[in-house]
């Protein structure tokens, strides 16, 4: 959603080649999106990022460049390669406000499969927080409309160690602290951002919303998502870390209460290593 819009809007710019960075998903989605559209794509990964992801960036027909060191290292070095060369584009999920509006119309879906009615709860994986936003204010446009009467709290969640998001709401501040030290790893690669671009608009949202952010460890996303399979839903651990934030959430959920939880990560995209 965010990349078919964001890709078009830089297609109408003139773009020839377009650049990200991502820890994966977001590197495939604008690799098959700039396929479409007929542009150039390089996609700038941490070397750790996992076979899959990067395999479907590949197969797109995208230049992948694998980066040493920390996710922001990718970043850094994407941000670079934009500015050497005329006619590109960076392409970020991170920055560009296009991206925001495609990912708005998820808000939308949702409002017409509860047929025409907001959840009473959202809760989504956050790390630079984009999905979260975006759906927040999907649903802003519907209240404004009159077409909602009330918006949804917002869940945000993060997985240990990479909680800026999770600390700067919970000490009261308004915008994500940088890391003291460099962070180390986990499985949820999708989120693990320390030092999230979108911090201060991200919890404003969930401030707003009367919402909360939950930080759950690498144990309880990994139980999560091996529950999550016995139910039948095979999903990576960056999504499975929602579904272990709704087990920290269960004393204040009402069964009357209608909750959606945000699931939309393949487990084929990170699979675990079997005995």
């Amino acid at each position: 959603r965010g990349f078919s819009v964001l890709i078009n809007w830089l297609r109408g710019l003139n773009a020839t080649l377009v650049v990200e960075d991502s820890s994966g998903n977001a590197g495939a989605s604008v690799a098959c999106y700039a396929a479409r559209a007929g542009l150039q794509a390089c996609v700038y990964v941490p070397s750790s990022a996992a076979l899959p992801k990067k395999a479907q960036i590949a197969v797109y027909g995208a230049e992948l460049v694998e980066v040493p060191g920390p996710r922001e290292a990718a970043t850094a070095a994407a941000v670079a390669a934009t500015r050497l060369n005329k006619g590109t584009r960076y392409a970020s999920h991170a920055l560009q406000p296009a991206y925001l509006l495609g990912q708005m119309t998820c808000a939308w879906e949702i409002w017409e499969q509860l047929g025409r009615q907001a959840p009473d709860w959202y809760i989504a994986p956050v790390g630079q927080g984009g999905q979260l936003l975006s759906v927040w204010r999907g649903f802003q446009h519907l209240h404004r409309a009159g077409l909602i009467e009330r918006l949804p709290r917002l869940i945000g969640v993060q997985a240990e160690p990479f909680t800026p998001i999770y600390d700067a709401f919970h000490d009261g501040l308004n915008k994500a602290s940088p890391p003291c030290a460099l962070l180390g790893q986990n499985s949820a690669d999708g989120i693990a951002i320390a030092q999230p671009l979108r911090s201060v608009t991200v919890l404003a949202a969930l401030r707003r919303s009367g919402g909360d952010v939950i930080a759950v460890t690498e144990e309880e996303l990994l139980d999560a998502q091996m529950e999550l399979a016995e139910q039948g839903l095979y999903v990576e651990p960056t999504s499975a870390t929602v579904a272990a934030a709704i087990e920290k959430l269960k004393p204040q959920l009402d069964s009357k209460q209608t909750v959606v939880a945000v699931l939309t990560g393949s487990g084929l995209k990170k699979t675990p290593i079997l005995d």
